[in-house]
């Protein structure tokens, strides 16, 4: 749960947040990082959580590996 938290929750919120600063604002520069924020989420619900849980474990994996010297 903490995991959806960090990699999804985290970006919407700051989509919502640049979004609304770029309407506010009328300034069109926070448009892209917004668009690229909300990408991304669709994304992670369309499969990307799996790709990111598997990315996750193999660096936890490899990170005790290499504080063994590799077995």
């Amino acid at each position: 749960m903490l995991f959806d938290v960090i990699f999804f929750g985290f970006p919407i919120a700051l989509s919502l947040c640049l979004g609304a600063h770029a309407v506010r604002e009328a300034d069109k520069r926070f448009f892209l990082p917004a668009f690229s924020f909300f990408a991304y989420c669709v994304f992670y619900l369309a499969g990307g959580r799996d790709v990111l849980l598997y990315l996750t474990t193999a660096l936890i994996m490899m990170g005790g590996v290499a504080g063994t010297a590799g077995g």
